[in-house]
């Protein structure tokens, strides 16, 4: 049976909104103790208390370097315009009620023979109701040695993006009508958000197999793509069948 992998991204984004009602709890004076940071996590602060960075980097085989690189680069990017935002206009008064915080939870998801899959899994906070969720993936090909984009996969990208949208509407409109749980997100919405074309499926894990192969591919829609911020992350899947004729010649033995 393939195995989805995905990390469990509005866990954490739940987890930083309640820090924040934490924060206030502790200005009234019930101060919870504080959590305990992972070994393998990069804790960073600076101007006077205004902001925390939280950044977790995964080890990588050493043939792997041109991954590193692109990780290295997105997480550099991310923590420039983070605290580029401190420079806004009243920003920093912001901050010092409530301090700013980047997390970057950077892992792998998967592997296969041809394959490492990983995904960010991380939060942005800068004033408001809730942090801004961040949501990526990079997936690297061991055999070229090089990071590919989806659309690098297929000899005719929008008919591949044709069958994701295709696959990914049915299931969401599907849960639409959940009895138990419907989604909370509306027929537009869905329409919207799953259009092809539109840069919606660059974010995906890999569905793997036990001999090693790619059985599928898992898009991942942020919060208000899809629907709303409450619901979460959404994640489909879509089986390899439903796209093998259009992959790459060079990619067709790394699916089943």
């Amino acid at each position: 049976m393939p195995v989805r992998h995905i990390l469990p991204l509005f866990i954490a984004v739940a987890g930083l909104a309640a820090c924040r009602d934490d924060t206030d709890r502790a200005k009234s004076g019930n101060t919870p103790p504080p959590a305990q940071a992972g070994s393998n996590k990069d804790t960073q602060s600076g101007r006077e208390g205004l902001y925390t960075m939280e950044l977790k980097l995964p080890d990588l085989p050493p043939e792997a370097a041109p991954l590193r690189q692109a990780i290295d680069h997105y997480v550099a990017r991310q923590k420039r315009d983070f605290l580029a935002t401190l420079d806004a206009p009243d920003a920093q008064a912001s901050a010092r009620e409530l301090p700013w915080d980047l997390n970057l939870d950077v892992a792998i998801a998967s592997r296969t023979d041809r394959f490492i899959n990983v995904q960010v899994d991380g939060s942005s906070f800068t004033g408001g109701a809730h942090p801004a969720p961040i949501v990526d993936s990079f997936t690297y090909d061991v055999r070229e040695r090089r990071v590919v984009s989806i659309d690098e996969l297929f000899t005719d990208p929008k008919a591949a993006e044709r069958a994701f949208a295709a696959e990914a509407r049915r299931q969401l409109l599907t849960a639409l009508d959940d009895q138990d749980e419907p989604l909370a997100s509306d027929a537009t919405q869905i329409d919207e958000g799953t259009a092809p074309d539109a840069d919606h499926y660059r974010v995906f894990s890999l569905l793997t197999g036990p001999d090693d192969k790619v059985h599928g591919l898992t898009f991942i829609f942020p919060p208000y793509q899809v629907a709303s911020y409450a619901a979460g992350p959404q994640a489909i899947d879509v089986p390899s069948e439903a796209f093998s004729a259009l992959l790459k010649p060079e990619y067709r033995e790394a699916f089943r």
